[in-house]
């Protein structure tokens, strides 16, 4: 999804919404956002570095000789609105090179879709950015000059070598747990982006607290509360290396007696993630269906193709 053209979508700066610093565009970009539309990344920073560009110029205006012939009081009111004029068609134009380094950031940080293209419109290289984020494994990658649908070759190299570095703990888990391998690697792919994002070795976005003893750490995380989408901040399991993550996620679902319906499902992946999903695993309403559909994609067949997974 190109963003820099969602920016149109979005109605940011034209005639109709008003302004991108109006009341009418801010209630637009604060509804996108509360959608969950991935479109108003770039949208809220361009907002934000037209603030700080009519911010910079006000700055620069406090420096004058006085009044001038249009008056003592509407001299600095059409000076304001100049300058906010001026702020926003600089903003929403290429800007000073603000905006796509804060999307960027907001991306990152929030595991969000940074989108088909970047912010020039351009698609992107193999190296350039791409987020880290909870439903990775459901979108479409950018093209590398592969065959149209299917994953472009970085991708794919990306995700084998994730499949490859936790198949033999997986593999022991799924023998445990008596489910398939690849239910096990398609949770571990939805929850890290195709290892993109593993912070403290965790693979399965387990949180610290109750009997947990071990080591914690802070993370962003999606939740829904309420039906809302939120991004709070939680305590995660970190551990010494993934093969521990996984075999701390074997004996959660083991011992934990909420968990029992999940065991046993061999091949059936979707039975496997909507006990998980009934169990409480995660807030997200489409959690087990984004499991399956990570387990079914053509990345998930591309990243496994000539291993040998085994059943559970």
């Amino acid at each position: 999804m190109n963003l820099a053209a969602s920016t149109q979508a979005l109605a940011l700066g034209n005639a109709q919404s008003g302004t991108p610093l109006s009341f009418a565009g801010l209630a637009q970009l604060k509804a996108a956002a509360k959608a969950q539309d991935p479109q108003s990344i770039l949208a809220t920073a361009k907002q934000f570095e037209a603030v700080l560009l009519q911010e910079m110029l006000s700055a620069m205006d406090a420096t004058s000789f006085g009044s001038d012939l249009t008056g003592k009081n509407a001299g600095p009111m059409f000076q304001s609105l100049f300058n906010q004029q001026i702020a926003s068609s600089v903003a929403q134009g290429k800007g000073i090179g603000l905006a796509p380094v804060l999307a960027k950031e907001m991306a990152s940080r929030y595991h969000l879709q940074w989108g088909d293209k970047g912010a020039d419109g351009k698609a992107p290289a193999a190296t350039a950015f791409a987020a880290p984020q909870r439903n990775a494994g459901l979108t479409s990658p950018p093209s590398t000059g592969t065959t149209q649908g299917q994953p472009a070759v970085g991708l794919v190299e990306q995700a084998r070598s994730f499949v490859e570095s936790i198949l033999p703990a997986v593999q022991t888990a799924a023998q445990r747990l008596g489910v398939s391998p690849k239910a096990i690697i398609a949770q571990a792919a939805l929850e890290t982006g195709w290892g993109a994002h593993v912070a403290g070795n965790n693979l399965f976005g387990i949180k610290g607290g109750g009997s947990w003893q071990g080591a914690s750490l802070a993370e962003l995380t999606h939740e829904v509360r309420n039906g809302i989408f939120r991004t709070e901040t939680a305590a995660f399991r970190a551990y010494d290396n993934m093969a521990a993550s996984v075999h701390n996620y074997a004996s959660l679902l083991l011992h934990d007696a909420r968990y029992q319906r999940a065991l046993g499902q061999g091949d059936n992946v979707g039975a496997f993630a909507s006990a998980l999903q009934a169990a409480g695993y995660a807030t997200d309403p489409q959690y087990a269906s984004k499991v399956v559909a990570v387990a079914q994609s053509p990345l998930m067949e591309a990243a496994t193709a000539g291993l040998s997974l085994g059943g559970g």
